[in-house]
């Protein structure tokens, strides 16, 4: 079924509010489901099995663990990345501002499924980011996040002069579990390598989670004097690894679908997400009118 891109955008909020996320992290949680879908096109169906994502939206319960230089270190105490990811993206702008670099670490953080909505909001402020997510296959989210997305990825984004680059790793780079301990790259040509290469034990198995760090990493870069370098070592780079290479023409043509065709959603998982907590549904004529 078709839904126009207003009424995705209340029911979807609406929805998110009755779960109980906060109103000052509402705008965030939404774009993320809006970022899976337009995407990956699996946002409402996340939302849909996953009954509980987004509900954990407390900001004065994450704790800041540590910061060692550029390097701070979150523990997000079972919140979304709705909440978790405004902290960690703020700290790590922050110092990559005044230092070329900043890492952001977190640690028990749900809710990873719109991870990608702060690499592109990294990009529209002119910064390069590289992010990595891994979780636990045996939770919850870890067997729905597996299912519609994968259990680990990369994601890089790098703002270029013409168009922005953005790649997805399918799997774990081997700079996950090394950033999780907060440890960065000597040099840009060693984290290009390591933002494109997986791990050994994901090359071995990519469904085997027991040796894999559990958790969420932000690698944010103030360096634009190097991007067309780091663009062209990525692109260079993506046709060995197994990645995708988004192509930015193929990104408007979505958006423009979106904005004037709305989203196209199984019905059954919107009625899901509409039913919740008494929100009332769109009929199938109402969507597709």
């Amino acid at each position: 079924m078709r839904v126009s891109l207003i009424d995705f955008r209340d029911k979807l909020e609406d929805c998110l509010e009755a779960r109980g996320a906060q109103e000052i992290t509402l705008d965030r949680a939404s774009t993320m489901v809006q970022w899976a879908e337009r995407i990956h096109r699996c946002g409402i169906r996340f939302l849909a099995k996953n009954k509980s994502a987004y509900s954990q939206t407390d900001m004065t319960k994450i704790e800041q663990l540590s910061e060692q230089g550029n390097t701070v270190f979150l523990d997000a105490k079972g919140q979304s990345l709705a909440v978790a990811g405004i902290q960690a993206m703020e700290k790590a702008s922050l110092n990559a501002k005044d230092q070329g670099m900043g890492l952001a670490v977190i640690s028990n953080v749900c809710d990873l499924v719109g991870l990608g909505q702060l690499v592109e909001e990294a990009m529209q402020d002119g910064l390069a980011c590289f992010a990595t997510f891994a979780v636990d296959q045996v939770s919850e989210e870890g067997q729905i996040l597996t299912e519609l997305y994968g259990n680990c990825r990369g994601i890089i984004g790098v703002p270029g002069d013409e168009e922005d680059l953005y790649i997805e790793l399918y799997g774990l780079p081997v700079s996950h579990d090394a950033f999780m301990q907060g440890i960065t790259p000597g040099n840009i040509g060693e984290l290009v390598v390591s933002a494109l290469t997986k791990s050994d034990l994901t090359k071995s198995d990519p469904n085997k989670s027991d040796k894999q760090v559990p958790g969420c990493t932000l690698l944010v870069l103030d360096l634009p004097q190097l991007y067309p370098d780091m663009i062209k070592g990525l692109e260079a780079g993506v046709s060995t690894a197994p990645a995708r290479l988004f192509n930015p023409a193929d990104q408007i043509a979505r958006n423009q679908d979106i904005a004037e065709e709305g989203y196209q959603v199984e019905e059954g998982d919107w009625n899901m997400i509409c039913a919740q907590e008494g929100l009332t549904t769109v009929s199938k004529e109402d969507a597709e009118a």
